[in-house]
């Protein structure tokens, strides 16, 4: 428990969706791309939680969808910002 608690401790210092709205849209952009990054990479999620998750695995459709989710979100701010 100690471990896993440790990994949503240190997941959280690099992406708190409970925290979303207090982030910049520059980081919200920016955060879109180390998202589909990570997904698209295989980093993610960590094959460590799967290991004992199985159910947590994604499948390369599911891969997909989170990649294009992110991309388009991480657009979506981009545009916010050059209308800033």
């Amino acid at each position: 428990n100690f471990w896993m608690a440790h990994h949503v401790d240190e997941g959280k210092e690099e992406l708190n969706f409970s925290e979303w709205a207090n982030y910049s849209l520059k980081r919200k952009e920016h955060k879109m791309e180390e998202v589909y990054e990570e997904v698209e990479k295989r980093h993610m999620p960590l094959g460590s939680y799967t290991w004992t998750h199985t159910d947590a695995r994604l499948s390369d459709e599911e891969i997909q969808k989170v990649v294009l989710w992110a991309k388009q979100a991480q657009s979506d701010y981009k545009q916010q910002l050059e209308k800033e």
